[in-house]
């Protein structure tokens, strides 16, 4: 199997913008990005990329996913949870899977997510709205017939770069303080977004390898602790952790332009039952992470689905501070929190 012509869908995104660079970078693909604004600047800012073409279609729309499968030979297909109703999620990612079969695709990744929901015996207190839906696509997607199209999932974690948005310390009398709602040996798997296109160059030139598998994007499990520890050593900066409550860190994100009851997807009618509020979707995202342990994070990158062996990723919690001279500076990486942040 080979792969030349690759469509990123979210490709003006965190996750998968750094994939249109790292897939341009190889020059072993043409790469498309499907948009529904190609004047937009990071639209625009992919123009300069070589290999790179913009298309102006949806993902919510038939027509625009015949259009951006049209001559291509794989895809990573991604849709933005906190853009879209759980219903609809669903229903557009399983026709995208329908339309790329029909179009005669060899590979469909997809941006998924362990099912911790599942695992966790779909106990409420872990449903976290925007990455559950992702872990059932997960599991749908393990039941198709490779013959007809073949599938990878790749999955991460959470973005390390939040670590200068909702993780970002608060400085109180020149100490850094890295507050959240976790104990001090929970895990959270910290992921550089630069590995994201690392290992989906990877995928796309070891499609063989890569089918079929979930792979991880090269997170990094990670206690809170630890993140101090690594912090106070790339910058000689006086630093610590500090527990708080789940109601202590919403105040917090209130100071930074969150609003907690804020109601999503965005622009829904609000007494539409298939919504969540920020608070009800990042409370489970906080309770699956203080009760996560290194134990879990290994099992899921065990067996089968063990670590595939790709090169240049970045490996520490330092070596990422080093490599974007992190300071515990405030720096939004992600759409939905910029939106929320200016309404």
């Amino acid at each position: 199997m080979q792969i030349s012509k690759v469509v990123i869908f979210g490709g003006t995104g965190a996750q998968a913008g750094p994939m249109v660079r790292a897939l341009s970078k190889t020059k072993q693909f043409k790469v498309t990005v499907p948009t529904r604004d190609v004047n937009s600047s990071a639209a625009q800012a992919l123009t300069e990329l070589p290999n790179t073409t913009l298309l102006e279609a949806t993902y919510t729309t038939e027509e625009g996913l015949r259009a951006s499968f049209a001559g291509q030979d794989a895809c990573y297909f991604i849709i933005n949870s906190f853009d879209i109703r759980e219903a609809d999620e669903y229903f557009w990612t399983i026709r995208a899977y329908e339309i790329a079969a029909q179009s005669g695709l060899k590979l469909f990744v997809y941006s998924g997510a362990q099912n911790r929901l599942k695992d966790h015996g779909y106990d409420e207190k872990y449903r976290n709205s925007h990455n559950m839906v992702k872990g059932h696509l997960c599991d749908w997607l393990k039941n198709q017939d490779d013959k007809v199209l073949p599938f990878c999932v790749l999955y991460g974690g959470v973005y390390m770069q939040m670590l200068g948005s909702l993780l970002c310390p608060l400085k109180q009398d020149d100490i850094y303080v890295f507050a959240a709602p976790v104990h001090e040996s929970s895990i959270i798997p910290l992921t550089p977004l630069e590995n994201y296109g690392t290992t989906a160059a990877w995928i796309f030139q070891n499609p063989a390898k890569a089918k079929g598998r979930m792979i991880d994007a090269g997170a990094i499990p990670s206690t809170w602790p630890q993140i101090v520890d690594a912090f106070k050593k790339t910058t000689d900066k006086e630093a610590r952790f500090l527990p708080v409550t789940q109601d202590q860190w919403f105040a917090g994100a209130v100071s930074k332009g969150i609003d907690p009851e804020a109601k999503l997807p965005r622009g829904v009618q609000q007494d539409d039952p298939a919504t969540f509020t920020f608070r009800k979707t990042f409370g489970a995202w906080w309770n699956i992470w203080q009760d996560n342990t290194r134990e879990y994070e290994h099992k899921i990158r065990s067996g089968e689905h063990a670590e595939p062996g790709v090169q240049g990723r970045i490996a520490s919690l330092e070596e990422w501070m080093e490599k974007t001279e992190y300071q515990g500076e405030y720096k939004e990486p992600t759409k939905m929190r910029r939106d929320m942040a200016t309404n």
